[in-house]
């Protein structure tokens, strides 16, 4: 009988969790989608209704760490394989973009590896401020157009540079794929289509959210249909910009990774699912500003960057 029984036990072993890869402790560089912005906001039409998206962020229901039960977070799928897994996400801010601002990747990047304890996995996701605070796509334009390739990848960089050099040996950076904004026009229609009391192009236009891609206007001499079609491009660039960096940290072939710090994106190519292809409909953005991930929207972004954790 001894045999049977430590085979079986071999087996069983083998199908378990391994637990003592999982990290630590885990962080969040991001934006207002790491924050749960308004995720549970229903309507927007009466004064009331604007109660909920005035009231900003809820961490609560963060894709990342929140703790409400509605959402699945990626924090609570670590604890169901060991519950002593820490999350931080105080260096996401909402607003934040990968290269401007004062509460960019390098300054979040930066607040990481100063934190009393130092995370061993750090999940970024930035970049739809990145296009939505721009005013045009194209440079003649405006003097605010996207970010070029050039940019983008130095800012990029400029926070990989950071988390690599300053993470514990064996830490993994984990690259989520900049969202798909140019689908949330779309999706912001349809949810307005299903209540009267979702007015989505109204709220757009009152407080500026992200123009660029939410206007159906004429902006700068381009047309909606010309702004939407060259931020599909970007945003896909980007993407690949990304999954391009994250392999040269990776193999250190840029020789900036000496250190061995795992990097990896979870974007690939267009036809496998990302944070970066994934699009959201009229259920998964909430009804407060039509825009940021409902709470069902934070269970997907939740689900999408589990899939692809280089932990598991």
């Amino acid at each position: 009988m001894r045999p049977i029984l430590m085979s079986t036990l071999t087996t069983l072993a083998l199908s378990l969790p391994a637990v003592a890869d999982l990290p630590a402790k885990t962080s969040a560089a991001g934006d207002s989608i790491t924050m749960g912005f308004a995720a549970d906001c229903k309507y927007n039409r009466y004064f009331w209704d604007l109660f909920c998206l005035i009231g900003g962020d809820q961490e609560e229901h963060s894709w990342f760490d929140g703790w409400d039960s509605s959402v699945n977070s990626v924090h609570d799928r670590y604890k169901a394989l060991d519950s002593s897994v820490q999350a931080n996400k105080s260096a996401a801010q909402s607003g934040s973009e990968m290269r401007g601002g004062s509460s960019n990747f390098a300054s979040q990047a930066n607040s990481i590896v100063n934190q009393s304890t130092t995370p061993d996995h750090v999940e970024v996701l930035l970049g739809g401020n990145d296009i939505c605070n721009r005013e045009c796509t194209n440079p003649a334009n405006c003097n605010n157009p996207l970010y070029s390739d050039g940019e983008w990848r130095e800012s990029v960089q400029s926070g990989l540079d950071i988390l690599v050099n300053g993470l514990p040996l064996g830490s993994t950076v984990y690259l989520g794929g900049v969202p798909r904004v140019q689908d949330l026009r779309a999706a912001g229609l349809a949810k307005q289509a299903s209540s009267s009391r979702i007015r989505c192009e109204s709220v757009w236009n009152t407080f500026n959210v992200c123009s660029i891609a939410t206007s159906g206007n004429s902006m700068n001499g381009e047309t909606s249909a010309t702004r939407l079609a060259a931020i599909s491009a970007t945003q896909r660039r980007y993407n690949e910009i990304l999954a391009e960096e994250a392999y040269l940290y990776n193999t250190n072939s840029n020789g900036k990774n000496g250190r061995g710090i795992e990097v990896v994106s979870d974007y690939v190519d267009e036809n496998t699912p990302s944070a970066g292809t994934t699009s959201f409909g009229a259920e998964d953005i909430d009804g407060g500003d039509c825009f940021h991930p409902s709470v069902k929207g934070q269970n997907i972004v939740s689900e999408i960057m589990w899939l692809n954790n280089p932990d598991l």
